[in-house]
């Protein structure tokens, strides 16, 4: 009986110290999942220079007809002077030069070159700014076309001529 005693203490112990074991043993985890590094917000990106979209040249040609369909009550004997073939050109420091090639049919005009300054404000253009002869625009760059839509000034020639024809980039 001794015998039995001692087996079943021996198999008690090695029960009591497995079960310790098992109990003392980690739970099972899941692997390891890697957590993203904390990252910089985005850098703002520059917002391109609108102004940059204007500079260079742009030519139209103007005839007779795209006068009369922008303003009806056009004068006649104004129509040679504001039409042809012009060349527009904006330069980075906010001054422009147009350069005017009369239709065939129409003398040279009294004055084919202009020169003054231009400035943006977000979609609206200024020619001549401070001066009598100042006009507002709102334009827009479709492509390689500048589209301009008359706002204000008092220069009915010029707004017919600058609203009769997309302009379109050349250089």
């Amino acid at each position: 009986m001794q015998i039995n005693y001692l087996s079943r203490s021996l198999v008690a112990s090695i029960l009591s110290f497995l079960l310790l074991l098992v109990s003392c043993t980690p739970a099972p985890t899941s692997p390891p999942v890697a957590t993203p590094a904390p990252t910089d917000p985005p850098a703002p990106t520059a917002m391109p220079d609108p102004k940059k979209a204007l500079v260079g040249t742009w030519t139209a040609t103007v005839t007779k007809e795209d006068i009369l369909r922008v303003m009806p009550d056009f004068h006649q004997e104004a129509l040679c002077d504001n039409t042809g073939t012009f060349v527009w050109q904006f330069n980075t420091d906010g001054t422009f030069t147009v350069d005017q090639t009369a239709l065939p049919e129409c003398p040279t005009p009294a004055n084919p070159h202009i020169e003054d300054t231009w400035s943006i404000d977000g979609n609206l253009i200024t020619l001549a700014k401070d001066t009598p002869f100042q006009e507002v625009y709102e334009w827009a760059v479709e492509g390689d076309s500048l589209v301009l839509k008359h706002v204000s000034g008092e220069c009915i020639p010029c707004e017919a001529t600058n609203t009769a024809n997309p302009w379109t980039q050349v250089e």
